[in-house]
């Protein structure tokens, strides 16, 4: 009689478990929200557009979780370099894209991820504003008395234009910190730590590092996620390393001089200046600044209770091993680099060497599933890698783009105007 108490008090269990299981999982992703920055908006081959968006890994990951998320639809600014190298974009197609514009648009879109953005900007810069917090001291006019007209200096704020993918992507709708606190989401993205440190890659200089600034701003963001009282989870990620992405590559002086050598972007053809490159001292003090970033990032997801992916560690993976791609009859195009596609080396980055490519996007959306799945014990199916790099037209049509900079005439003249003018 005993035993079959157990067994009935354990099928109840069970049952239970079953039944609140699915309920758990739509709770959570009930209104998912989205801070980011261009891995997040979908920024690829230097355009912003439905296409890309659409691919993103936040858009991604809430569609495998049975939700959705809505975003101010771009169609630029800038143009999508892939189309251009393959002539699918013409004159007027590249001049509709520089302008840039929106397709659609949202009051308050529930994913704010903007290109460019990190934790400062995701507490500071609206579509209207650079900077929401910013001031100047102007004069006033007034009647002191009914004879005296004369002015006294006032604090008002200062909002300067910020860039058009804020422009676009966040309109009138705030900064992408006050989006989240208006539309309180159950389920937050919220990785911004990259442009911290990517900047350095991108500008050959360590002049944009800044500790106080990071730990103050990633200390502020989290903190007020916290105070969201609808929020029940969310995930966060490391940063890369960002000297070991494609974007740069080794370069030795000819003359042997160690600040002239080191990593270069890999559109330059040589090296006229100590600012074009990232000396060895340099990419020390990177990857020291790197582990203060992503230390942090570790231990604030371990105390507000989020699911982190370690993209260090899987980017890391992936330089050295490769991404297998496999077929479900069997058949592989290879592992995949961390580097754009080339013939019969299939990749997971755009033309630019910093972000993914559609195929990309899909690898990096199942490790913040594995992720949020394991932390949160949750079902949520992967993305089916090979179908992704199947429909992703660079990986199946890839485009050699230093082989255009070096060996067309129209890439020769690229290359010779960026040594000069930059």
């Amino acid at each position: 009689m005993r035993t079959k108490k157990i067994a009935l008090i354990f099928l109840i269990l069970v049952g239970i478990s079953f039944s609140t299981y699915p309920q758990n999982l739509t709770e959570m992703f009930r209104k998912p929200g989205v801070m980011g920055d261009s891995l997040s908006q979908g920024f690829y081959g230097v355009i912003v557009e439905k296409k890309t968006q659409d691919w993103a890994y936040p858009v991604l990951v809430v569609k495998q979780a049975n939700s959705s998320v809505t975003y101010n639809e771009l169609k630029g600014p800038y143009v999508n370099l892939e189309d251009v190298l393959k002539g699918n974009c013409g004159v007027f197609c590249i001049a509709s894209s520089i302008i840039g514009g929106n397709q659609k648009t949202y009051d308050v879109p529930t994913h704010a991820g903007i290109t460019g953005a990190n934790f400062t900007s995701a507490l500071k810069t609206s579509g209207e504003c650079e900077d929401i917090t910013a001031t100047k001291w102007v004069k006033e006019w007034y009647w002191k008395n009914w004879y005296t007209y004369t002015y006294r200096w006032v604090q008002v704020p200062d909002c300067q234009k910020p860039d058009k993918f804020h422009q676009l992507g966040l309109r009138k709708a705030g900064t992408q910190m006050q989006i989240m606190e208006k539309i309180k989401p159950s389920f937050v993205f919220a990785a911004l730590g990259q442009n911290h440190v990517l900047c350095t890659a991108l500008h050959t200089s360590l002049d944009c590092l800044d500790e106080p600034r990071f730990r103050r701003d990633f200390n502020e963001v989290m903190l007020r996620l916290s105070r969201i009282d609808t929020l029940k989870g969310g995930i966060i990620f490391t940063v890369p390393n960002v000297t070991a992405i494609a974007y740069l590559e080794p370069y030795r002086d000819p003359q042997g001089r160690a600040n002239y050598s080191g990593l270069k972007p890999f559109y330059r053809t040589s090296v006229s200046n100590p600012n074009q490159v990232l000396d060895a001292n340099e990419v020390q003090q990177i990857k020291q600044f790197l582990t203060m970033v992503n230390n942090e990032i570790r231990n604030k997801a371990a105390a507000y209770n989020f699911a982190l992916a370690d993209a260090e560690l899987i980017f890391d993976d992936i330089k050295e091993n490769g991404r297998p791609i496999r077929a479900p009859n069997g058949w592989s195009p290879g592992n995949a680099g961390a580097n754009w596609p080339l013939p019969n080396k299939p990749g997971l980055f755009g033309l630019d060497g910093v972000h993914p490519n559609r195929y990309g996007h899909a690898v990096l959306a199942n490790e913040l599933i594995k992720a949020i799945n394991q932390k949160y014990r949750f079902n949520i199916p992967l993305i089916d890698e090979y179908a992704a790099w199947y429909y992703d037209s660079l990986n199946r049509n890839p485009v050699d783009l230093k082989r255009f900079l070096t060996e067309n005439i129209i890439g020769q003249a690229i290359s010779w105007l960026i040594n000069v003018f930059t």
